[in-house]
C-alpha cells in the first residue's frame, strides 16, 4: 500500500516562457482535409514542431539545479536530487506520479538521451535534428542490447546493455535527403532501413560494427536494395526470411516483398497490389486458432480505411483472405496480434485529430477465423491524445500515443486497462503531432524505449505491479491568459508557480 504525502486541490501555474507553439492548438482540433497519401497528418506534424531551443530534459543536473533555484531542490510532486537515483538521467516514478519532472505510473525512467546528442556524429551545422522510428537489436552471443533510433537525416545506434549509462555510437546517414519518416527492422545482425523520399531504396547496415565501435562513428551502408525508392515502412518476418515494405511507389503502394534470407545478396520475389496501398503490416507464420491457414504465411494489413489479411504464402500469387472496414474511421494506421493470435489490435491515427474521438481509441479485431474477421469495438483512454504505433509482448500493450507519451495497457481477453505510462510532453495531452513517435518493448533485459521527435530516446521500465498515483490530482495553467485544465503537470524550466493550495505546505 501506499501512502500519498500530500494532496493538491487546486494550482495554478503560468507558462508565459515556454515556446510558443507548444499551446497554438491547444484548444483547436484540425480539419479533416487530406494530405500526401499514406501519411495524410504530414501538414499537422509540421504545423506542430517545436521551435528551437527543443523541450528541456526534465531530469539530470540541469533540471536539479533548476528545482533548487526555484523551490530548494524539490517541487511540489517529490523532491528530485541526482545522487538519490540509479543514473545521471535516471528517475524513479515517485507514488506521487513523477519521474524527475514527467508523469507517470508504474513506468521508471533509466536514462535518455536528447535530439541533438543522438545527431552528434552527423557533420556539424544547424539543422533540425526531429527523431522518428525505433527499433532494437541484442546480440545473440554477447547479449548486448542496442538501439536503432531514426532520425530525419539517419540512423543513430545506441547500446543500452547497461541502460543507466547508454553509449552513443555513431550514425548511418541516409541515401537520400532528409525527411520525417524513416522505418527499420531487423533479419539477423542486419537493418533493414527505408524511407519515405524519393529515390531512397533500402539501406542494408551490418550491426556487428556496433560491438566494436567507438563514439561518434559515422558509417557507410553494407548494401543497398534499389527495386523501389520510396517506402513508408517495412515489416521482416525472421521466420520466413521476407521483408515487406510498403506503402512504396511500387505494387500499387502494397506489399513489396524481398527475400532477404542473405540480407547482403536481397531480391524481389514479389506484389501485393490488390487492395491498394498499404500503411503498415505484421506478416507471420501462422500458428493461431484457425488451421485452416496452420504453417502458411500471413500478413494482417492496416490499409488506410480497413484491416486487410493477405495469404502471402506464394509470393508470385497473394491471395486476400479477408476485408474489413469499421465505423467512424480516420486512418486505419498500424497493429499487431496478440500472442494467441486471436485479436489483432490496432490504432487509428486521425480519429482523436478530426474530433470523432474524444479520447485515444485502441481499436480491436477479432481474427479468430481468418475468413471472416470482425471488428470488435474499441477502449477509449485516458487522454485525447493520437495513437500512433503499438506492440504487443505478453498481455501488455504498449503504446506510443504522442503527446501522452508510452501507455502500457493491460489485455483480459477483449478488455482493456490501463497499466501504467510515462508522458514525454508534460504541458499537453492534446490531439496534435508531437513527442512519442514510436516504443520498442522487446529487450530480453525488459528495458522499453520510446522515440521522442522533439525529445530524443527514452530508455524506461515498466514495472508491472501497481503502483498507487494520485490520480484526482489537478490544476489550472494559463497560456496568454486562456485557462486550460489539465490532470498532473510539473514544476520545472520555464514555470512560475503563483498559487497552490497544499496540505500542510505554504504556497510558493
Amino acid at each position: 500500500m501506499c501512502l500519498l504525502q500530500s494532496s493538491i486541490s487546486t494550482l495554478v501555474i503560468t507558462l508565459s516562457l515556454i515556446t510558443r507553439s507548444l499551446a497554438e492548438d491547444e484548444l483547436a482540433s484540425a480539419s479533416p482535409t487530406e494530405g500526401p497519401r499514406g501519411c495524410r497528418g504530414k501538414k499537422y506534424m509540421v504545423r506542430d514542431q517545436l521551435e528551437h531551443p527543443y523541450p528541456d530534459k526534465l531530469v539530470g543536473e540541469d533540471y536539479e539545479t533548476t528545482l533548487a533555484d526555484q523551490r530548494g531542490g524539490s517541487s511540489i510532486f517529490g523532491p528530485y536530487r541526482v545522487k538519490d537515483q540509479a543514473g545521471a538521467r535516471a528517475a524513479k516514478c515517485n507514488e506521487l506520479g513523477f519521474a524527475g519532472g514527467y508523469p507517470c505510473r508504474n513506468v521508471d525512467l533509466l536514462s535518455m538521451l536528447d535530439t541533438n546528442e543522438l545527431a552528434a556524429a552527423f557533420p556539424t551545422g544547424s539543422f533540425y535534428n526531429a527523431l522518428n522510428d525505433i527499433w532494437g537489436w541484442t546480440d545473440p552471443v554477447s547479449k548486448r542490447e542496442f538501439s536503432i533510433v531514426g532520425l530525419r537525416r539517419g540512423t543513430a545506434f545506441v547500446e543500452i546493455t547497461d541502460p543507466y549509462n547508454p553509449r552513443y555510437l555513431g550514425v548511418l546517414p541516409a541515401s537520400a535527403p532528409a525527411t520525417f519518416w524513416r522505418d527499420m527492422k531487423v533479419m539477423d545482425h542486419y537493418a533493414l532501413i527505408v524511407s519515405d523520399v524519393s529515390k531512397h531504396g533500402m539501406q542494408i547496415f551490418d550491426m556487428q560494427h556496433l560491438l566494436n565501435a567507438t563514439e561518434n562513428t559515422l558509417w557507410s551502408e553494407d548494401a543497398h536494395y534499389d527495386e523501389f525508392g520510396n517506402a513508408h515502412n517495412i515489416f521482416v518476418n525472421e521466420d520466413s526470411g521476407f521483408a515487406y515494405a510498403v506503402g512504396s511507389n511500387t505494387c500499387n503502394g502494397g506489399l513489396h516483398m524481398i527475400d532477404v534470407n542473405d540480407p547482403m545478396n536481397v531480391f524481389f520475389a514479389g506484389c501485393f497490389s490488390e487492395d491498394g496501398y498499404v500503411h503498415d503490416a505484421q506478416c507471420v507464420i501462422y500458428d493461431g486458432p484457425d488451421t485452416t491457414y496452420t504453417g502458411r504465411e500471413i500478413c494482417f494489413c492496416a490499409n488506410e480505411d480497413s484491416i486487410a489479411v493477405v495469404d502471402v504464402t506464394d509470393k508470385s500469387d497473394p491471395q486476400i483472405i479477408s476485408n474489413v472496414f469499421y465505423d467512424q474511421r480516420g486512418y486505419t494506421h498500424q497493429g499487431w496480434l496478440t500472442e494467441d493470435k486471436q485479436y489483432f489490435i490496432f490504432n487509428d491515427e486521425l480519429d482523436e485529430n478530426y474530433g470523432i474521438a474524444p479520447k485515444t481509441r485502441t481499436h480491436l479485431m477479432d481474427v479468430k477465423n481468418l475468413s471472416n474477421i470482425s471488428y470488435v469495438g474499441y477502449h477509449s483512454g485516458r487522454t485525447a491524445a493520437i495513437d500512433h504505433n503499438l506492440y504487443v509482448k505478453g498481455d501488455f500493450v504498449y503504446q506510443a500515443n504522442y503527446r501522452a507519451g508510452l501507455n502500457v495497457l493491460k489485455m483480459n481477453g477483449d478488455k482493456f486497462e490501463e497499466s501504467g505510462y510515462f508522458d514525454i510532453f508534460p504541458m499537453s495531452d492534446s490531439n496534435s503531432f508531437n513527442a512519442a513517435w514510436s516504443t520498442y518493448p522487446y529487450h530480453e533485459s525488459g528495458v522499453v524505449t520510446v522515440s521522442g521527435i522533439e525529445q530524443g530516446l527514452f530508455i524506461l521500465k515498466f514495472n508491472s505491479r501497481k503502483q498507487c498515483v494520485d490520480t484526482s490530482l489537478r490544476f489550472k495553467v494559463f497560456w496568454n491568459d486562456r485557462q486550460i485544465t489539465r490532470d498532473c503537470f510539473w514544476i520545472g524550466n520555464r514555470a512560475t508557480v503563483q498559487r497552490c493550495n497544499l496540505e500542510g505546505v505554504s504556497a510558493a
